[in-house]
């Protein structure tokens, strides 16, 4: 391949050349490479020659910002190696939340969603065009129009560097333009838009995208990047909700812009309102958090969430105010019509253009209309009775797929893609989709994986059993003091990290641990794996570092040599029991007969993969990987090295101790 600007490693040449033909058969292809083995460069030079010779566009999708800056990165090696490079120009968009510098700097404006802020976008450009209203509106939007010269000089800047979003957001901050107007003048010119997933899957946004690009979709080449995570993704995207929270906000909205009549008059709408907040708190009562013994109601805390019957919401509402589905109608589209008039009284206000009046119209419209084929109903109450709500949850990702077989060719990308004809399946392609499975390239020797068989995280067992925490606590000490490296201990999910953090005192074998927290900031995260990564560095501070399988340190982080050595894994991280589970299971085994191998073993085992994956990041990288759980050997299909230990600390240490490179010598 021309453009690939490194000395190609095991598997990579195979990589690119299945991509180019993947290409000229206008087709789409499904591969697997393991963490570490260059899919990035793979698969951003091998479409990069293909669209400079075809004249074709790449819309590269990226579920984090760290693996939209790992692209970027690989196209400047491609351009410093590659003569003509004025024809190589890549751009990464993220969302106005990040690159609207009047949303960043006005924490009013910061949680807005995209609608909201396109909105508000869209009132304060029209002030700052408007002669009548000098001085008004966005100042960043303002300079762009008005501010020619830095305008060019920024994107003489741009295309000269090519830069990180990051990078060139800091930028135009310190000349005062706006980035986000700037980014639709550099699409334009660009090979390669570097996007998150939304900018596909949401067809509002991606029209603005195909707006911006002015190339029909047929000249488009999509890739997706850690492409496990889309099915999943696509799913939440497409379901919807109403909370107790949302519905508490609905009755202050009302307070402050006022309390009409609807229905003809019959009730106001904030007795519409508070009759949907008492619908689901009762109905959370009834499914969820009461349970009958001996005809007598108990709270039970164990469940999470509960099926409903396709019409038990609309029927209540409808014996409760004594109306019809057809006044259910004409409610709902007065709550849209009254939201927006909030929405513009809020954005003249120079606030977010916010309602949730606007917001509730708008689940009611889509939850009376919805296929019962492709959704299941759901009482969910996550936080014993605090916020319960009412769900949608779609079961089918392919419904928001069909743009993929518009374009020219789609390119699907993963470390941990088995079993792949899952993911095919899920996303409804053709089963002669291309689909390749690339074995690691990185040597045997370097990596072992082992299990014990006195440990479970199943939660029978774990709820009833205090002696298993013991058990994984004298593990993790044991290991931890017999072998100073810097070493991670992933467990299922936040709720079992915590359940171990209260009842093991961390602090007694644990001098220098780090904990994700679940709703810890990006900044924050990115500054914790920093200070993790330099106590490998010093090999008289190692460190451990508590995470969760699945999260975002065990997917797209590297932790190369010293940084990582141990990886331990408290337990299998099989999807948590639940109402939206067994839906899922249940539509699965209808459509595919695969139920319980497609939503229970594959997420769990890309988990496993994913976190196991962390070790080897390249050819000189050494660990070892330990489960503390006896369910393991499932898993033996896809971790083939996968060996059962009876002494643990003398096999990590007759690892650790193994030089192979000696051994060939």
């Amino acid at each position: 391949m021309p453009l690939f600007p490194y000395k190609p490693r095991k598997n990579q040449i195979a990589i690119m050349e299945n991509i180019k033909n993947a290409l000229e058969q206008h087709t789409n292809i499904i591969f697997e490479s393991g963490t570490g083995s260059g899919k990035t460069i793979c698969t951003v030079a091998s479409t990069l020659e293909f669209s400079l010779k075809n004249n074709k566009k790449i819309i590269y999708t990226t579920r984090t910002n760290a693996q939209q800056r790992q692209v970027i990165q690989e196209l400047r090696s491609i351009r410093k190696f590659h003569s003509k490079n004025d024809e190589i120009l890549g751009v990464g968009i993220q969302g106005r939340g990040n690159m609207c510098l009047l949303a960043r700097n006005n924490p009013d404006f910061e949680c807005g969603t995209s609608d909201e802020l396109s909105r508000l976008c869209s009132y304060e450009k029209k002030k700052a065009r408007s002669t009548d209203k000098k001085g008004e509106g966005c100042i960043y939007y303002k300079n762009f129009i008005d501010k020619n010269e830095k305008v060019e000089k920024i994107l003489a800047w741009f295309k000269k560097t090519i830069p990180t979003v990051e990078e060139f957001i800091l930028r135009c901050e310190e000349e005062q333009i706006c980035p986000y107007e700037l980014n639709k003048f550099l699409v334009q010119d660009a090979k390669i838009v570097v996007v998150p997933y939304i900018y596909i899957f949401n067809i509002s946004i991606r029209n603005l995208l195909f707006d911006w690009l002015a190339v029909p979709e047929k000249d488009i080449i999509l890739v997706v990047d850690e492409a496990h995570n889309l099915p999943e993704y696509i799913r939440e995207l497409f379901s919807a909700q109403l909370s107790k929270f949302m519905l508490n906000n609905c009755l202050f909205e009302i307070e402050k812009f006022g309390d009409p009549s609807i229905a003809g008059g019959k009730f106001q709408v904030s007795q519409f309102c508070q009759t949907l907040l008492d619908i689901i708190i009762d109905l959370s009562d009834t499914y969820i958090h009461c349970i009958m013994e001996d005809g007598i109601k108990k709270n039970n805390l164990e469940n999470k969430d509960a099926f409903l019957p396709s019409k038990e919401f609309e029927i209540e509402i409808m014996h409760r105010l004594n109306i019809t589905s057809k006044t259910i109608d004409e409610i709902v589209g007065d709550l849209i019509a009254y939201g927006e008039k909030i929405q513009e009284y809020r954005q003249k206000s120079n606030k977010l253009p916010r309602s949730f009046l606007h917001k509730i119209g708008v689940f009611l419209e889509f939850w009376m209309n919805l296929d019962p084929k492709l959704y299941s109903k759901l009482i969910v109450d996550e936080e014993m009775g605090r916020n319960p709500r009412i769900e949608a949850y779609c079961l089918d990702p392919s419904i928001g797929t069909d743009i993929m077989k518009i374009f020219h060719a789609t390119v699907h990308m993963s470390g941990t893609l088995e079993p792949i004809e899952e993911y095919r399946d899920s996303l409804g392609f053709s089963k002669d989709t291309t689909m390749v499975n690339y074995p690691s390239p990185f040597s045997s020797e370097n990596r072992r994986v082992f299990y014990v068989k006195d440990t479970t995280t199943k939660y029978s067992e774990l709820s009833k059993n205090e002696i298993m925490y013991q058990k994984m606590e004298e593990y993790i000490h044991s290991i931890c003091k017999t072998f100073p490296r810097n070493t991670m201990v992933f467990f299922p999910s936040f709720n079992t990290l915590s359940q171990f953090r209260k009842r093991v005192d961390t602090s007694e074998f644990l001098s220098n641990l780090f904990v994700e927290e679940q709703k810890m900031s990006q900044c924050a995260l990115m500054d914790l794996i920093s200070e993790f990564k330099e106590c490998g560095n010093d090999f008289e501070n190692p460190a451990t570092l508590f995470s969760v399988m699945g999260g975002r340190i065990s997917e797209g982080m590297d932790f190369p040599a010293k940084q990582l050595e141990i990886a331990i894994l408290v337990g299998i991280p099989y999807p948590k029991p639940s109402a939206r589970q067994r839906s899922l299971q249940h539509y699965y085994d209808l459509k595919f007969r695969k139920g319980w191998e497609y939503t229970v073993e594959a997420p769990a085992a890309r988990k496993l993969l994913q976190s196991i994956g962390r070790l080897i990041r390249d050819e000189n990288d050494r660990g070892v990987a330990v489960i503390l759980d006896n369910r393991a050997p499932r898993f033996k299909k896809y971790i083939k090295d996968l060996c059962l230990t009876k002494d643990i600390i003398y096999d990590i240490r007759s690892f650790m101790e193994f030089n192979p490179a000696v051994e060939e010598d």
